[in-house]
């Protein structure tokens, strides 16, 4: 009975696969293998390799794995361990999170140094010669760096920076600043963990609810998102429901040991700008990324900051409104700049601004 129940989670999650397009990207799941080029010698080996892998789970993690599987990374997950092993694959070595993240994810994916382990996963940080690694392929990202795609989105001029606010979250947040001399996310005086953010939600130049500070290392902002715990926007009295409704699972903020890192695990991209994105320059402009769905980006660096507070640099010229050096800012859905007709992030829906609670 245990044998056969194993073996149908194993034929389940072989169902749920993806089956690439026929252009090569990625495709959507099938089931019973009724769709898709089953019978090609590609195919054949790739069921092979993944019947081998999943075989080795016991029943626990297969449940877990489906679970993570069938609810697109909605439901909270443990992790798969397996021991760190090369896989063979079309001639080449893949390692189990590649293989799964290529199976359930991204079809298109071409190596494992294109992913990133997500904080609250035991392979973040892990070195290669660790005895396992986790393949839960929801536990894992795309890197979105500097140089790989997406690129910056837009350049803004100084003078296109968004008009003063009525009331700057920078302001309200000013209650919440911690102590001199205290680290991020120690505890404080009175033994309770300090926060490390706080985030004000905003529609266009309407601040909604109150200011959200963050305490754990990573804090999810979601509109709907089973089982979730920390700023649920959908329980705020709002008006732009359209956008917000987008939101859907939302972003994931994590404070990481070389800066804070944005994970976008909804079905839409999200816009972000902040003073460690800038490219140094004697005129300072602002760059506003876009990080698509399952991208992970590291929005603010922390060597950055500190370089960019030695060198005294000035906010960007003819910059109106308060500017805050700690302050990161995500629009959701909706980009801002002189591509579109939005020029200012306070014309955008719905949009937060997070500000780091560091060297304050």
């Amino acid at each position: 009975m245990f044998r056969s129940k194993r073996s149908g989670l194993v034929r389940r999650l072989w169902r749920s696969r993806l089956v690439p397009d026929r252009d090569g990207g990625d495709g959507r799941s099938i089931l019973a293998g009724r769709e898709g080029n089953t019978g090609s010698v590609a195919e054949q080996e790739l069921k092979n390799v993944t019947y081998a892998l999943l075989k080795r789970l016991k029943e626990k993690p297969l449940d877990a794995l489906l679970e993570a599987v069938e609810s697109k990374g909605g439901m909270p997950s443990d992790c798969v361990l397996v021991p760190q092993t090369e896989l063979r694959l079309g001639g080449h070595s893949a390692s189990p999170p590649f293989l799964l993240c290529k199976l359930y994810r991204w079809t298109d994916l071409h190596h494992s140094t294109q992913l990133k382990a997500l904080c609250h996963c035991q392979s973040f940080g892990a070195l290669d010669s660790s005895e396992t690694v986790c393949c839960n392929p929801y536990h894992y990202s795309l890197l979105c760096g500097p140089e790989s795609p997406p690129p910056p989105y837009s350049r803004l001029s100084p003078s296109d920076e968004h008009k003063p606010l009525g009331k700057s979250a920078t302001e309200i947040s000013a209650k919440l600043t911690r102590n001199p001399g205290t680290s991020v996310g120690s505890s404080s005086s009175c033994g309770r963990r300090s926060h490390w953010c706080s985030v004000a939600y905003w529609e266009q130049r309407t601040r909604v609810g109150r200011l959200y500070p963050a305490h754990e290392p990573s804090l999810s902002i979601f509109y709907d998102l089973p089982q979730g715990t920390g700023l649920c926007l959908g329980q705020l009295n709002a008006v732009a429901n359209r956008t917000r409704s987008k939101i859907g699972y939302g972003i994931v903020l994590s404070q990481e040991p070389d800066g804070v890192w944005i994970y976008n695990r909804s079905q839409h991209p999200v816009f972000v700008h902040s003073p460690t994105l800038d490219l140094p320059s004697s005129v300072r402009g602002l760059t506003v990324r876009r990080v698509m769905p399952g991208y992970s980006l590291k929005v603010f660096d922390y060597d950055k900051s500190s370089w960019i507070l030695q060198q005294g640099m000035e906010p960007p010229v003819g910059l109106e409104g308060p500017y805050d050096p700690h302050s990161v800012r995500i629009s959701f859905a909706k980009g801002w700049g002189p591509c579109y007709s939005r020029q200012f992030i306070t014309s955008c829906p719905c949009w937060v601004e997070v500000l780091l609670n560091t060297h304050r």
